[in-house]
């Protein structure tokens, strides 16, 4: 609870209500969780680090001010127990102190309400429900409640207008008597003959109707006071312009901000209207034709399939030619090994691609011995020898073409 308290502490355990102090929480979680050197940073890298993540709103003097204050809490500790350490860990107190210490000084708490009331109706349909733990919420909510009440109908009393519009949109939170009604009814409906937990139900319902008519009457007030007085938020059209002449420029910003505008309707009269559909020539428009569309001429995709397919079958051919040149046999084998694997493999399956041609004129024979060549680009390959066959003789069946490979193979 002391490092949680540190939060918004001095040393004399008074607030702090600067909101430098949150700011500075902040800028040192950001800079703890941000810290990778070994056993925890130092003061000075602490304040390094948040002068390198953005400028912050203090100075050095109110960063030392307040380390002292975190480390008379306890919320700032040495990192070993020893003397003189210089080193320092965040007592983990101090996130969540943040985080609630925000909240609180945004919605004045109403939040914790809610979540109790949510937290109570959740208690309520458990199997194992804790009676006594209900009992007590009813009762806390109830306080609550009546408390939030008495400290509206007070500001309504003593508080200026500002005060009491800005307190009231701090307890704007929509669905709080929906929860109040909910949680009655459960408890109605999971205790029913408990005369004691049915009371403080009904006092709970009891004091959210006392909040609501303290809100009420707070809104009543802004608004009665604020057109008796003529405030800013409620000015008429000629003090408008006085105060867009000569207000200051921080009154004018915050104008419009919860200004609600219903713009008149346009007044036309009956003579107005004849002497319109009178005047009234219609607009005419010369149609023309629209351009006709251009269609793309796409080639044919079979068309392209044969093109593709020529075009191989006479580079395969050309190969064969180059290979063969004048005579009508030929050995590949030192071709291939002195090829690259990749060369090798194309130019040997572009041969069997032509010898499995029934009407090409060329006739790939792959002999059977295995040669090894352990320093070669191809490491083992087979004897290959391409022939051009003369005349009729080369017409064969592709079956037993590919059967006398897979044989040589």
């Amino acid at each position: 609870m002391r490092a949680f308290s540190a939060v918004v502490a001095k040393f004399r355990e008074a607030l702090l209500e600067s909101p430098k102090a949150l700011a500075f929480a902040r800028d040192l979680i950001g800079a703890f969780a941000g810290s990778e050197m070994s056993g925890g940073p130092t003061k000075s890298e602490v304040w390094t680090l948040i002068t390198q993540r953005h400028t912050p709103q203090y100075g050095q003097d109110f960063f030392d001010s307040r380390w002292s204050v975190f480390e008379h809490y306890d919320a700032i500790q040495p990192y070993l127990a020893k003397k003189h350490q210089q080193r320092y860990a965040l007592h983990p107190a101090v996130g969540p102190a943040t985080l609630v210490h925000e909240r609180l000084r945004r919605h004045r708490g109403i939040d914790e309400l809610v979540g109790l009331l949510d937290e109570t109706k959740s208690l309520i349909g458990q199997p194992t429900r804790d009676r006594t733990t209900i009992e007590f919420n009813l009762l806390d909510c109830q306080q609550m409640l009546t408390l939030y009440a008495i400290h509206l109908e007070r500001l309504v009393a003593v508080a200026s207008i500002r005060d009491l519009a800005e307190e009231q949109r701090e307890h704007n939170h929509p669905g709080l008597s929906t929860r109040v009604k909910q949680l009655n009814e459960e408890v109605s409906g999971f205790f029913p003959g408990d005369h004691t937990l049915d009371h403080q139900a009904v006092a709970l319902v009891s004091a959210e109707q006392r909040y609501q008519q303290a809100l009420t009457a707070a809104g009543q007030r802004v608004i009665d006071q604020g057109g008796r007085s003529l405030d800013f938020e409620v000015l008429s059209a000629e003090e408008y312009l006085e105060a867009a002449r000569n207000a200051p420029l921080a009154l004018l910003s915050q104008f419009g901000a919860d200004l609600v505008v219903d713009p008149p309707s346009a007044w036309l009269d009956a003579g107005a209207l004849m002497e319109t559909v009178e005047d009234f020539a219609p607009r005419v428009r010369v149609r023309s034709r629209p351009p006709m569309p251009q269609v793309v001429q796409e080639p044919d995709p079979v068309g392209r399939m044969v093109e593709a397919r020529v075009r191989e079958r006479s580079r395969q051919e050309h190969l064969a030619e180059r290979v063969l040149l004048e005579s009508n046999q030929a050995d590949l084998t030192d071709e291939l090994r002195r090829s690259r694997w990749r060369a090798a493999a194309r130019l040997l399956a572009d041969l069997i691609g032509l010898d499995a041609d029934p009407y090409a004129p060329y006739q790939l024979r792959i002999g059977i011995e295995v040669i090894v060549d352990r320093i070669g680009w191809v490491t083992y390959l087979h004897p290959v020898y391409l022939s051009r066959q003369a005349g009729e003789q080369h017409v064969q069946p592709l079956r037993r073409r590919e059967h006398r490979h897979h044989d040589a193979l």
